[in-house]
């Protein structure tokens, strides 16, 4: 099949001038052009031109986009499928936010009734998965897939008074880095400082029972290398306090062991 610029763009609705663009810029090449300049276009650049579509839809600049599919078919279906599971998990997820909404509207409509493990399950679901993206593949090479399993049990069956408490604790350890960071140089030996470590040791003692200084200095290490880590803490309490957070970890479960135990 052979299409001229206007016809594929009408095929795939894009403009004839964007074609003429990626055309100047390496990324999607006529198959001919005429004698008298008109270009076109087979089969192979209308599944480029899907491509890259595709990759335009999951956010990816031109540059990455024509990287990939200059690289290898098998580099291209790697990164198709890579972005098709992350939305799959987008999709389970506000399908499960959906239901959890509609069964509270349902509630203030008075067609059902939620008890309080009800009300506070699809949160507690959440920040399971979100744990386990962050924390799942270092702890499994660690303690083993089954301990993990455990771990994730024991956080569903956590009592709501618990989890409600370790939420706040969250909330509160950011508020503290970011009071912390204002300082300049950070007092590590401080009060302010040590309760900053101790929210943050609770929480990682429920999210991984397991919890030891070593794990958690790991994950100390992890936080400043992995730019999820690093974007996770320096987005909510400011930039620099993915480090701070780090400094804390290691003066606290170094220097004074004995109250980390």
């Amino acid at each position: 099949m052979e299409y001229s610029i206007s016809t594929l763009a009408k095929l795939s609705g894009v403009s004839s001038r964007t074609l003429r663009y990626y055309d100047e810029i390496g990324l999607l090449k006529p198959a001919a052009v005429s004698e008298s300049g008109y270009r076109f276009y087979g089969t192979q650049e209308a599944d480029r031109l899907q491509q890259i579509l595709y990759f335009k839809a999951f956010g990816l600049p031109l540059e990455t986009i024509t990287s990939i599919l200059d690289s290898s078919e098998t580099k291209i279906h790697h990164t198709l499928q890579y972005h098709y599971q992350q939305l799959a998990q987008q999709r389970q997820a506000l399908d499960a936010l959906l239901a959890a909404l509609a069964d509270t509207l349902a509630t203030y409509e008075g067609e059902k009734e939620m008890n309080d493990q009800e009300k506070f399950a699809y949160f507690k679901e959440h920040t399971l998965a979100e744990n386990d993206t962050l924390y799942g593949e270092e702890a499994r090479k660690t303690y083993g897939a089954q301990t993990v399993a455990d771990s994730q049990k024991k956080w569903q069956e956590m009592p709501q008074t618990v989890f409600a408490q370790l939420s706040a604790d969250e909330e509160s350890l950011m508020r503290l880095l970011k009071e912390l960071l204002q300082e300049n140089p950070a007092d590590l030996s401080s009060e302010k400082a040590q309760t900053a470590f101790t929210k943050h040791k609770q929480w990682l003692s429920q999210a991984a029972p397991f919890y030891t200084p070593d794990y958690h200095r790991s994950l100390g290490e992890m936080y400043v290398s992995d730019p999820r880590f690093t974007a996770y803490y320096d987005q909510r309490a400011g930039t620099g306090a993915t480090l701070l957070l780090k400094q804390l970890i290691d003066y606290y479960t170094r220097t004074n062991s004995s109250e980390t135990k």
